[in-house]
């Protein structure tokens, strides 16, 4: 896991701040990944103690339990495979920040990733939002990039569904012309900022 250093921007951060991120990060350590495997399936399970077998004159009677023992083998990694291939941990994709704001609100935090900018000129970013509220039919969030305080130029809009929500933006604005960001909160018929719930 990467050094708390290495993750956040620590410009611009209060002292309380920081601790606070440094909880977050270092119980995010002590918690680790989870399991990958479900502990009922580190172990075969045991065959029936009696099996009644059919007899059939195609074969010898001898080679019967053989062939039962086979085919429940058979049987049993037919099922874990299927098991574990359709419950396989599915990785995402790594996100490679160049730069990682911090953002908060009365009872909200997010980390903004940036990455480095492509080659059209877009600056992909990575959004994750913990403690928002849910919202009510037609309600959104919205990213804003600030200057002097005041939200100019939006960066995507998101809904929320969980406590931890994380979304994919872009943008093409030269960060030099602005000095924040902040996260406000939208309806369908406001297009201008709404009331900022979250803010670098």
């Amino acid at each position: 896991m990467s050094r708390f250093e290495d993750l956040v921007d620590g410009t611009g951060l209060s002292a309380e701040e920081e601790a606070r991120l440094r909880r977050v990060h270092n119980l995010l350590v002590q918690a680790g990944p989870p399991p990958d495997l479900p502990p009922a399936l580190e172990r075969l399970p045991s065959a029936p103690v009696e099996a009644e077998v059919m007899q059939f004159p195609l074969l010898p009677r001898r080679r019967w339990p053989l062939v039962a023992v086979a085919a429940a083998a058979l049987l049993v990694l037919g099922f874990g495979g299927g098991y574990l291939v359709g419950h396989a941990k599915k990785k995402p994709t790594e996100f490679a920040a160049q730069r990682v704001v911090p953002m908060r609100g009365s009872n909200a935090l997010a980390l903004l990733r940036v990455a480095t900018r492509d080659s059209a000129g877009n600056w992909p970013m990575q959004l994750e939002v913990n403690n928002l509220p849910t919202q009510k039919a037609g309600e959104y969030y919205e990213l804003w990039l600030t200057r002097n305080g005041t939200p100019i130029a939006p960066c995507g809009s998101f809904r929320v569904n969980a406590r931890t929500t994380t979304v994919r933006l872009s943008v093409p604005y030269d960060f030099k012309r602005f000095q924040g960001w902040v996260v406000t909160k939208q309806t369908e018929t406001r297009h201008t900022p709404g009331p900022v719930v979250l803010s670098t």
